[in-house]
């Protein structure tokens, strides 16, 4: 014990310190924990499951690219150096990828990162930023830990982003609109009418966050990717991922992408060194693997498709998505239709936490997966 303590009679009974914990900035007291979907080794111990199947968090059922399996294997025996603080070799190719230029992209420890580099480089407390109303809970928490107060955007028709709703909720503290096109929970879309629409109605000084990490799943003619947009106008970033498309969500990789004066500011404020070295070498290995993305793209395509079919001949209402999860309505019954999937280890996402009390979100997963659902949950409700 330091002594130090015991002569400015510090020390309470017991030995230890009394003394009341930091008090933490007054916003952040009331941000709400972000809610993840259940892990499948917690619903193995509790139901005695030995192998669930997890359709909660819209991993690809397909795994790994296994050419950025190699690529770890290549460089395992190096991760006691530091990586790439700039993760050039990763932007160069993540350029040719997604048809820009090196220095528009900034590379990060998933796009969750992106999006707090964007919150810290352009919120100050008392700040506004529009949400819609049912989207990525991640915006809002990013954003009220910098100090910001956040407008709900209503929806349209309960569950489509309505562009009128987020104009209309703009005013002075305005910096920025996050948008998640497709957008999750509900895997629908804002075709490229729309979205132009909305650049033309937002004021010079409001950023566009347009999150595209289910873009790659579209199958709309209509929807275009915000990349067309970053060479004319300075006030959107799209940020995207590998998790979904190419099965490296554990790695954390994710891009913002934007005008140059987008990246500069955030370059400002990175961490060194955030993306660690196998995540830069699984990245430039994916992001060469066409083969697995065709693979992973016609396995979600058909994996809804057999979805959409078994969700009707249950009667089942659902939302077209172009992602690759499907919203399903359930009815007053919906989370006692969650928890009895979970009791015969099917794991889906129930959407309580969304304001969606109805409905419950299925990832697509392989082909045995998707059966295996379909048939539990004729089960279930027959």
């Amino acid at each position: 014990m330091y002594k130090g303590y015991q002569d400015t009679g510090i020390l309470s009974r017991g030995g230890y310190v009394d003394l009341r914990p930091p008090k933490t900035a007054s916003w952040v007291r009331d941000i709400p924990s972000y809610k993840p979907g259940k892990a499948k080794e917690e619903i193995a111990k509790k139901y005695g499951i030995e192998n669930p199947i997890k359709l909660a968090s819209n991993e690809n059922p397909l795994g790994p690219s296994p050419a950025a399996l190699r690529a770890i294997d290549d460089y395992k025996s190096i991760v006691n150096l530091y990586p790439d603080t700039t993760s050039k070799e990763l932007r160069t190719r993540a350029a040719s990828f997604f048809k820009c230029k090196e220095e528009q992209i900034i590379a990060g420890n998933g796009s969750d990162e992106i999006i707090d580099l964007v919150c810290r480089a352009y919120i100050e407390p008392g700040d506004n930023v529009i949400i819609p109303e049912c989207t990525f809970s991640y915006y809002s928490i990013a954003s009220k830990t910098c100090g910001a107060s956040v407008t709900y955007a209503p929806m349209k028709d309960g569950l489509g982003i309505d562009i009128d709703s987020i104009v209309s909720g703009v005013n002075a503290q305005t910096k920025i609109v996050f948008l998640a096109n497709p957008n999750n929970p509900t895997g629908l879309y804002l075709d490229f009418d729309s979205l132009s629409r909305l650049l033309e109605l937002l004021p010079d000084q409001v950023l566009v966050l347009l999150d595209e990490a289910y873009g790659l799943f579209s199958r709309a003619g209509d929807f275009k990717s915000g990349l067309e947009f970053i060479s004319k106008d300075k006030r959107i970033l799209v940020i995207t991922t590998l998790s979904k498309s190419h099965g490296l969500a554990g790695l954390r990789i994710g891009f913002g992408i934007g005008d140059y004066s987008i990246i500069d500011s955030l370059n400002r404020i990175k961490p060194p060194f955030n993306v660690n070295i196998l995540a830069q070498r699984a990245g430039i290995a994916a992001l060469g693997d066409t083969l697995f993305l065709e693979k992973t793209l016609d396995t979600v395509w058909n994996g809804l498709d057999f979805l959409y079919s078994g969700l009707k001949s249950l009667g089942l209402e659902f939302l077209p998505s172009q992602t690759n999860f499907v919203l399903v309505k359930i009815g007053k019954n919906a989370n006692s239709v969650y928890n009895e999937l979970l009791r015969q280890g099917i794991i889906t996402r129930y959407m309580e936490s969304y304001g969606l009390r109805e409905y419950i979100r299925i990832s697509v997963g392989l082909p045995e997966e998707n059966r295996a659902l379909i048939n539990t949950m004729r089960k279930i409700l027959a």
